[in-house]
């Protein structure tokens, strides 16, 4: 498909007779590539790695060096398989302070998406969820049975919470997850400018199931409930940053990953449960959202995707699509789910760089794109294509369980995996994968872990990710009981760009 209104990149990479897929499979031109960095400099603004698109210098004939790490070495002492010259350490452990001498803070249980932002010292945060079930997780198993489904519902455990008194922390290891409300929460691990872990602490307390979010422009974020009747929130990734506030133009829905693009005064989300569900975004009037600020998060309206050729037509190449206004009234999504609406079923990553929209499906193990200047949405990952999982290893099974997505500023793409190998996977512009890591456990055990949270640290030596139902060693555990944090250094940097942690303004 050729549009006079597409995206200007896909305009000059037809005009070049080149591939659109495989510029598309997330804008990385790999060795002996052509140079694209000066159409990504001259692209505007507005990323998921806030502070992106600013024009920064880059060098014209950039190759990656994920293409040529090779393959994973044996285990380390962490249990972590890595390319060589790649180092592993662990952060954070369920129910362990991070920082010994302040043993009143343990780290939560689940961890799942994550954060990066830096801050005024040189130093950097990572943010992230706790999605620890609970007895508000029991409506999203109940939604055939009604009465049941109102008692366990958010807002009736919400009233009872209330009356109950606030439940400030979260549970601790020994204590059954289902018998409270509301034990999610996203905690923060703060880092000097040499990397030295030096302050931990919770941000966001009395929420369930706190699955993924997005990183802010304006520093703060974005996170959202995995239950059908969920609500996004928003935290200061600093100490004593401020209340969380709920967002209420979000639907109540399960939530998952959000993306913020700013110049289009967009905020794109997804969700991920029922087996019909739909990706959405949050949008806003000029007056609501003005240019360099934050959102007036009262307002916005929020609309569905639709992809009116349908989702096979969409794998196969450029199709339109359009955005159908949600009911918005309160009523959980599913329940007012519209049938011109498209299902993208297990939607989880998203990420937003240089005018597109980048998402995965990890019902169909397919990663989409979305041309937000064009109109357009296409898959640039379909394993049905045949890919194998690492050119450098023949025995790595393919990417499979794709959930939440990284990005840098030259569109190098971390798509980890929920349900795969327990590993962080690279996706090149060829269509090919290699592994970046392996974390410690067996993806074949009844109830294995997943790997969640990436995010680089602002130089770009550091990759941080999670195991979230696990113990060090790779035991698995089941929900509320496990939880690692691993801190990935890197033989070589990469181009990211976070915002700088912020806390939330007084309210009007």
């Amino acid at each position: 498909m050729t549009s006079s209104n597409q995206h200007p990149l896909l305009d000059t990479i037809e005009q070049r007779g080149l591939p659109r897929r495989q510029f598309l499979r997330h804008l990385l031109f790999a060795a002996g590539s052509v140079p694209t960095a000066s159409w990504l400099a001259a692209c505007g603004s507005g990323s998921s790695t806030p502070g992106a698109g600013t024009g920064m210098p880059r060098d014209p004939t950039f190759n990656s060096r994920f293409a040529t790490m090779g393959p994973l070495q044996a285990p380390d002492a962490n249990g972590v398989q890595l390319p060589k010259g790649f180092s592993s350490r662990v952060v954070a452990v369920v129910n362990r302070p991070p920082i010994p001498s302040q043993p009143d803070f343990v780290w939560h249980s689940d961890p799942d998406g994550a954060g990066m932002f830096r801050t005024e010292d040189g130093g950097w945060i990572y943010c992230s969820n706790s999605e620890a079930r609970d007895a508000t997780t029991l409506f999203a198993v109940t939604p055939d049975a009604p009465l049941l489904s109102e008692l366990t519902s958010r807002d009736a455990l919400e009233a009872v919470n209330t009356g109950l008194g606030a439940i400030t922390g979260l549970l601790p290891l020994d204590a059954v997850p289902l018998l409270l409300p509301f034990s999610g929460g996203v905690s923060a691990l703060r880092f000097d400018k040499d990397g030295n872990l030096v302050d931990a602490y919770p941000v966001q307390r009395n929420t369930t199931t706190n699955c993924s979010g997005g990183a802010t422009p304006w520093g703060t974020w974005i996170n959202g409930e995995e239950i059908l009747d969920g609500f996004m929130f928003e935290c200061s990734p600093l100490r004593d940053g401020g209340t969380p506030r709920r967002l209420e133009r979000f639907g109540r829905k399960a939530h998952e990953m959000a993306a913020v693009d700013a110049d289009a005064r967009a905020i794109y989300h997804t969700e991920d449960i029922t087996g019909e569900d739909r990706f959405y975004r949050t949008v806003f009037s000029a007056e609501d959202w003005p240019a360099g600020k934050r959102p007036d998060f009262s307002k916005g309206k929020l609309q569905v995707l639709a992809v009116d050729a349908g989702i096979d037509a969409a794998r196969q190449g450029p199709v339109s699509i359009r955005w159908v206004d949600a009911i918005d009234d309160g009523t959980p999504q599913h329940r007012v789910y519209q049938e011109e609406t498209t299902i993208f079923a297990g939607n989880e990553g998203a990420w937003f760089l240089k005018g597109f929209v980048f998402f995965s499906t990890k019902s169909d193990d397919n990663i989409w794109a979305i041309d937000t200047i064009g109109g357009t949405i296409e898959s640039i990952y379909n394993p049905d294509d045949g890919p194998v999982g690492s050119f450098e290893d023949p025995s790595e099974p393919p990417l499979a369980g794709v959930d939440n997505l990284a990005m840098t500023l030259d569109g190098e793409m971390i798509v980890v995996e929920d349900g795969g190998d327990l590993r962080a996977m690279v996706l090149l512009p060829d269509g090919r994968t290699i592994p970046l890591l392996r974390l410690p456990g067996n993806p074949d055990a009844p109830s294995p872990s997943e790997v969640t949270g990436p995010a680089f640290s602002p130089d770009g030596r550091r990759l941080y990710v999670c195991s979230q139902r696990a113990l060090p060693d790779g035991t698995p555990t089941p929900f509320g009981l496990g939880g690692v944090v691993y801190e990935i250094t890197m033989p070589f940097s990469v181009r990211v760009d976070p915002p700088l942690a912020q806390p939330l303004p007084a309210e009007a």
